[in-house]
């Protein structure tokens, strides 16, 4: 119950830290200010395999399509598959099914002017994590190679020149993900603050994420993560080309 009070307290109190602070910056920057919610399962089949299931909501401002904060901009089911063939190196696997807010667009090169929609997108992906412990500190490189697939959407697009509508055509996209991740792994502590970098690159460097966030242990089956993420646009084609400030809420149950 201490623990759970305890979490409680530190999730209060990031939120009403960090809403503010985020809300503030995007008044004066111009960005994007979101809240990713996540609740997930796991289960472990033995010493070295385990599945898991994850639902993923994430809101966001979405500012360029006149919204208020509170908008939603995607959702997501993730089904993963983990092996760990040593006791520092761990494989994984996944399919995600997406569907996500696209906000509108003008392409002044074709005159085509987009409407925000939203889409339905497939992933998978493949990773490879090691890890390494210097004292109560653990050193995490994660590799990872996803796929999209994106479908088409039919009449969202306008175009001028020819006065008439057209579809949103299917797009697939390939992305090598690359996170450094430190954490502060203290014996028998029911909390582990962490921070991480992470890279994105597709025909050359598309984003970067910054987090800072922690873990509370509340029992041996029960997790909860809060972390503050800031998502750095490099690519002017990359998704809604936004940066972003993120308060993320996660919960897992380990069985």
């Amino acid at each position: 119950m201490r623990n759970l009070v305890r979490c409680v307290a530190a999730v209060a109190l990031t939120l009403l830290v960090a809403l503010p602070a985020s809300a503030q910056f995007n008044g004066k920057e111009g960005k994007d200010f979101g809240l990713w919610m996540t609740m997930g399962a796991e289960k472990k089949i033995n010493k070295k395999w385990s599945l898991g299931l994850e639902f993923e909501y994430r809101l966001k401002d979405n500012i360029e399509a006149g919204k208020r904060w509170g908008a939603p901009s995607r959702w997501n089911v993730a089904l993963t598959a983990d092996y760990k063939p040593l006791s520092w190196l761990k494989l994984d696997a996944g399919y995600k099914f997406m569907r996500d807010y696209s906000l509108a667009e003008w392409n002044e090169e074709k005159q085509e002017e987009t409407e925000a929609f939203w889409g339905s997108k497939h992933r998978v992906f493949l990773s490879a994590t090691g890890s390494y412990k210097a004292g109560r500190f653990k050193f995490s490189l994660r590799e990872r190679w996803q796929y999209t697939y994106r479908h088409e959407v039919p009449d969202v697009t306008y175009d001028w020149a020819h006065d008439r509508l057209e579809p949103k055509k299917a797009k697939s996209k390939h992305v090598s993900r690359t996170r450094l991740m430190v954490s502060y792994d203290k014996k028998k502590a029911w909390y582990e603050p962490f921070v991480s970098v992470e890279m994105y690159l597709s025909k050359g460097l598309e984003k970067m994420r910054y987090t800072a966030g922690c873990e509370f242990k509340l029992s041996k089956h029960d997790q909860v993560e809060v972390y503050y993420r800031y998502v750095d646009i490099t690519d002017d084609d990359c998704y809604n080309n936004r940066d972003s400030h993120v308060i993320g809420v996660g919960y897992l149950f380990k069985f």
